[in-house]
C-alpha cells in the first residue's frame, strides 16, 4: 500500500501538475533591426508620397521634411544590425512627427476654407 501511496503522491504533486497544465509560451518572433528600420524607412516614404499626392504645394514643409529625415537616417539606419537610437532621440522623431501632423491639419484647414 505504502508503494502505491507514494506512486499516486508522485503522479499528482503539485510540480508535476503544474507542469502538464503550464501553457507553453511561443517565443515572440522580433525581427531583426535591420529589418525594423527598413520598415521605418518605407513607412516614412509611403508617408512623404501621400503627403506630396494630398497637398499640391509641399515646398513649404521641405524643412520639415529635411530635418525629420535627417534624424530618422541618423536614428534607424539602413545597415545597423542592433538598436543605435536612444530613447531620448526616438522622443524626438516622434516630437517631429506630432509637429508635421500639426502642420499638415493646419494645411488642410486652409485648403478647404480656399475651396
Amino acid at each position: 500500500m505504502n508503494t502505491i501511496t507514494s506512486r499516486l503522491d508522485e503522479l499528482f504533486s503539485p510540480e508535476r501538475l503544474d507542469e502538464n497544465w503550464q501553457t507553453k509560451i511561443m517565443p515572440v518572433l522580433e525581427l531583426p533591426q535591420i529589418s525594423y528600420n527598413s520598415e521605418i524607412h518605407a513607412s516614412y516614404q509611403e508617408l512623404q508620397r501621400l503627403v506630396a499626392k494630398k497637398f499640391p504645394d509641399i515646398s513649404r514643409l521641405s524643412g520639415n521634411f529635411d530635418e525629420l529625415t535627417e534624424h530618422i537616417n541618423q536614428n534607424f539606419p539602413l545597415d545597423a544590425a542592433t538598436d543605435t537610437a536612444t530613447a531620448k532621440s526616438k522622443q524626438a522623431v516622434v516630437f517631429m512627427l506630432e509637429q508635421l501632423e500639426e502642420l499638415l491639419w493646419a494645411l488642410d484647414l486652409s485648403l478647404r476654407v480656399q475651396r
